[in-house]
């Protein structure tokens, strides 16, 4: 067989995936707009699966409840920026200047609030309600085993101890915590958060938790 044929062979079997990918990407970028207007209980799959052009057949071909897409879309987002940002850490070879870029990194995320508050909503969501409870804590435990661990190497080396190491992942999740405190204030009092003084704040912040 000619290396023509096995290549045109090659793409038709890849049609399927493509098209599988495209349906897919389509849907968690209609499913983020719709979250971010309405919040996660009020979305209906319908007006997702409208939105990005499918019927809602298409997204149970997927997906077996709007807490699936929800969680693969959150999964996404968190992937997305954390590959980004590693990106930037990996080529800076000077620890001490990677956490700076940690630093501005972490405080840009207070602009992107209606996320913040989103999160919320589905975590008080899911805390009553044991299997989704499940699911998000499986979520976690997805991503930690896949980013955190890496990450606190490439901001610290390879110097700290376990005991260390696990306090710098609390001082991370009480990171996570004030950006979600700060997301759900920022709704009731908008004039005590404005973002480029509530960025220095969180930079300030960073700095006295990973020197505690």
């Amino acid at each position: 067989m000619s290396r023509k044929i096995e290549m045109a062979q090659q793409r038709k079997k890849n049609k399927p995936q493509l098209r599988t990918a495209e349906t897919v990407a389509k849907i968690l970028d209609a499913a983020q707009e719709i979250f971010s207007e309405q919040g996660f209980e009020k979305t209906q799959l319908e007006e997702v699966a409208a939105r990005a052009g499918y019927s809602r057949g298409a997204i149970y071909a997927h997906y077996t409840s709007k807490e699936d897409v929800f969680l693969a879309l959150m999964e996404q987002r968190v992937l997305t920026k954390y590959t980004a940002m590693r990106q930037a850490l990996e080529i800076e070879p000077i620890v001490s200047k990677r956490l700076a870029i940690f630093k501005q990194w972490l405080g840009a995320q207070v602009s992107d609030q209606s996320w913040g508050t989103l999160m919320l909503e589905f975590k008080l969501y899911a805390l009553r309600r044991p299997e989704s409870r499940d699911k998000l804590l499986k979520l976690y435990e997805k991503v930690a085993s896949s980013s955190v661990h890496d990450l606190i190497k490439l901001l610290f080396g390879d110097g700290l101890s376990k005991p260390a190491r696990v306090g710098v992942e609390r001082r991370l999740a009480i990171m996570g915590a004030v950006l979600s405190a700060v997301a759900l204030e920022s709704h009731f009092k908008p004039h005590l958060f404005p973002k480029l003084q509530m960025k220095a704040v969180l930079e300030e912040l960073f700095e006295a938790l990973v020197h505690a």
